[in-house]
């Protein structure tokens, strides 16, 4: 009776041991071998696709670099043929160069080599002889071009030439490896006059590789069209066999340049190789992955479930064998672990049927929670998309139709239309104008669709409205610009710091095309920064507010080319009085608030360039010109950065270059103070007091205080009058009189040319 007892057990272990082993060998014999495939497959994919997608970011970065000289030749304020002429060519063209920062993140440096003068002009505004470029530490030197043939190829160079990365010594003494791009200028010119250098940091390129993707282990190789290598994130590795540099030119030949991607080995080391060729410039990009990394996870994932696998044989076996000795049915170890999964909320008895049904239903609600958590996601997934449609990641309608569709954007109007909300507010008021725009989604009218978004600035929301022609958007956010003003002053009644909300609205494009809302979202924030900077009203269309004149922008150029020039100089009166100037065109009402960010931005720019001839080292000012680029100033913030840091620079230049004088500037200033309101007074009657000449006074005073004395007189005399049309309500003759004017044309033109505004206007805009 034993012997068959045992004999059964036996059975019945075989039988188990036999339905465990089947799964066992399909993982072993064929999931394995399978997974193993599939991951290639993959890699081999995601290696070609990152491959592609560096070449597209490279030619996108190098477009920039080819197109260059084409800009330079069409600037017509390059006269190179004509710069050995004269110094002020000179300096014309190394002003010009300052202009062509487009790609600072890229490029390094951008040379422009003049023939007949044998100078380089640096972007940086700096100029180098070709003796200067052989000298280390002063010009760009290179280690492997010697000068001899640097001056010659800069001389005969009639097509585009790139060299592979090397060391140059840069100013300074450091040494930079870099990639360089010659290109004659203009290309194709048979009497070409200088050639365009552009430099390029090997890290830079580098970086570029690594930020492709942040998982990526593998190695990139650029060559050019005849194959010889320009960039290598591993140069030893193609320097150390012959095996690189045939496969390429093997997967060349048989693919004729079309992408490619497969498994080869290469110095006895198997990689997966990715071959991609720029259809721009002909350059060959080549990526290895070395295949033990890329199924490094696969093998630690594979080696995890063999030993679970054997555990759970070993486990099974053992609790099979106890099972069936001790008579116990196998549900009952079911409902034990289901027990154990899900503890009952209520402890009441259970039988075995109860406890799956009440196991089940807990899965069922984990799987819902899940669900749940999903679609929480679905908002934020709305919004990237709306902000890269606006931002003009799209090129075409149908790609972002497709992703639209996925989280229930519908805009298919015939119109599209952007519009910007912005409001500095406090975190509260910030959330109440958050909610009460989602909750306007569902007050449009039938046939209309918006949707609203927050941008990457915390205080700007912004609406993609579809609609038809017939639809009045401008009153549909004016009665909402209400209900958002309101929901801000009851934040800031409770003294939680409201705001002023402010709408911007971009003209509207023809629908379904993703460059009509890019346009259109661009107008919406200019219009909502004219708002925020004239403060006029609450709500404004892109085509209600006037662009300036191309005469505003041409006497703002020539101001700063006067400030780059004293500064050069060190006049320090004339740099003080063209920032006052400056300053002071803020103010006016003849320009669009972009027009006066520009006018700030290169402003600043020259200046804090001024300052750096003379404190290259300083964290201070590294500081002070950061927090002066800042993005939300107001027009008075933007005049008094202008006059602070005007006033460090022309304490620089005094404390370097001591100026000699017989009358001090402020001797001059204060006597024109005392007799400039004087109808009488002109220039022999100051030269009189001074007991100088005429000429000579005027061209001392122009010396000493930075601009001519009717200039001078002029600006006194206008500022006088502004501040009694301010705090007066005499009649325009009368202030007039008072300010020295005895001809009231002559004071109404006076005061437009100085404030950009006639007295009348400047009376009704600042009374009060």
């Amino acid at each position: 009776m034993g012997k068959n007892k045992i004999n059964l057990l036996t059975k019945l272990l075989i039988s188990y041991w036999l339905v465990l082993l089947f799964p066992v060998l399909i993982i072993l014999f064929y999931y394995y071998p399978q997974s193993a495939t599939a991951v290639r497959a993959k890699e081999m994919d995601w290696n070609a696709h990152i491959t592609e997608q560096f070449m597209t970011s490279m030619d996108t970065f190098t477009r920039y670099v080819y197109n260059l000289p084409f800009e330079l030749a069409q600037n017509r304020e390059f006269r190179l043929y004509q710069a050995e002429e004269s110094d002020y060519q000179r300096v014309l063209i190394a002003n010009e160069m300052k202009k062509y920062n487009a790609t600072d993140a890229f490029i390094y440096n951008t040379l422009l080599y003049v023939r007949n003068i044998g100078m380089l002009f640096s972007k940086t505004g700096s100029a180098y002889s070709l003796e200067d470029m052989a000298t280390p530490g002063i010009g760009f030197t290179y280690e492997d071009w010697q000068p001899a043939y640097m001056k010659e190829t800069l001389n005969t160079l009639d097509a585009p030439l790139v060299r592979p990365v090397e060391e140059i010594v840069i100013p300074g003494n450091n040494r930079v490896r870099m990639l360089t791009f010659l290109q004659p200028l203009p290309v194709g010119g048979s009497h070409s006059p200088g050639v365009v250098m552009i430099l390029v940091r090997e890290d830079t390129i580098l970086r570029m590789m690594r930020s492709v993707s942040e998982h990526y282990l593998g190695d990139f190789f650029i060559l050019d069209g005849q194959g010889q290598p320009l960039v290598a994130s591993n140069g030893s590795l193609y320097r150390s066999s012959d095996d690189l540099p045939s496969l390429v030119e093997r997967m060349e030949r048989e693919n004729g340049g079309d992408p490619v991607s497969g498994i080869h080995q290469i110095n006895g080391t198997t990689y997966i190789v990715s071959y991609a060729v720029s259809d721009k410039n002909g350059w060959k990009y080549v990526s290895l992955l070395p295949l033990t990394e890329s199924l490094q996870d696969l093998r630690a994932i594979q080696l995890k479930t063999a030993l679970l696998v054997g555990f759970i044989l070993l486990l099974e076996v053992i609790v099979i064998y106890v099972s069936i000795r001790n008579n116990y049915h196998p549900i009952k170890r079911l409902v034990e672990f289901a027990t154990g999964l899900f503890e009952p909320q209520e402890q009441k008895p259970m039988n075995e049927l109860e406890t799956l049904r009440y196991t089940l239903s807990g899965l069922s609600a984990a799987n819902s929670r899940l669900d749940e958590e999903v679609k929480g996601t679905l908002p934020l997934m709305r919004d990237n998309l709306l902000l890269e449609l606006v931002n003009g990641h799209f090129l075409a309608w149908e790609p972002f139709a497709k992703e639209a569709a996925k989280v229930g954007i519908g805009l298919d109007g015939p119109l599209l239309t952007v519009a910007v909300i912005s409001c500095e507010a406090g975190t509260e008021a910030a959330e109440r104008i958050w909610g009460a725009c989602r909750s306007e989604e569902e007050r449009f009218p039938a046939g209309v669709k918006g949707y609203f978004f927050k941008s990457i600035y915390h205080h700007e929301i912004v609406l993609v409205c579809a609609h038809g022609a017939n639809f009045a958007l401008k009153a549909h956010l004016a009665r909402l610009q209400e209900e958002l003003q309101r929901q801000a002053d009851e934040v800031e009644d409770d003294g939680a710091g409201g705001g002023r909300a402010i709408i911007g609205i971009g003209r509207p494009g023809e629908g379904r095309n993703p460059q009509a809302a890019h346009v259109s979202y661009l107008q919406a924030q200019r219009t909502a920064e004219q708002l925020r900077l004239r403060g006029d009203s609450a709500l404004l269309c892109y085509d209600e507010f006037e662009t300036p004149s191309a005469g505003t922008v041409s006497y703002f150029a020539e101001l700063l080319q006067s400030l780059e020039l004293a500064i050069l100089k060190n006049e320090a009166a004339q740099v003080e009085s063209l920032i006052e100037r400056l300053a002071g065109y803020l103010s006016g009402n003849g320009m669009s608030p972009h027009m006066l960010r520009s006018v700030y931005l290169n402003t600043a720019s020259v200046i804090f360039n001024g300052l750096q001839r003379f404190r290259q080292d300083d964290q201070s000012l590294l500081r002070l010109t950061d927090a002066a680029f800042g993005p939300r100033y107001t027009l008075e913030q933007m005049a008094g950065i202008l006059r602070e840091s005007g006033d460090k620079l022309c304490e620089m230049i005094r404390e370097t270059v001591p100026q000699s004088r017989m009358a001090s500037r402020e001797e001059l200033l204060a006597a024109l103070e005392e007799m400039g309101t004087d109808p009488n007074c002109s220039l022999q009657l100051m030269a009189d007091y001074f007991s100088m000449s005429a000429s000579n006074f005027s061209h001392y005073f122009k010396k000493t205080v930075g601009q001519n004395f009717k200039e001078t007189l002029d600006r006194l005399r206008i500022r006088q009058a502004a501040r009694l049309l301010r705090e007066s309500e005499e009649t325009l003759e009368a202030i007039a009189a008072q300010c020295g004017y005895t001809n009231l044309s002559s004071f109404i033109r006076s005061f437009k040319k100085i404030l950009g505004t006639t007295p009348g206007q400047y009376r009704q805009t600042h009374k009060g």
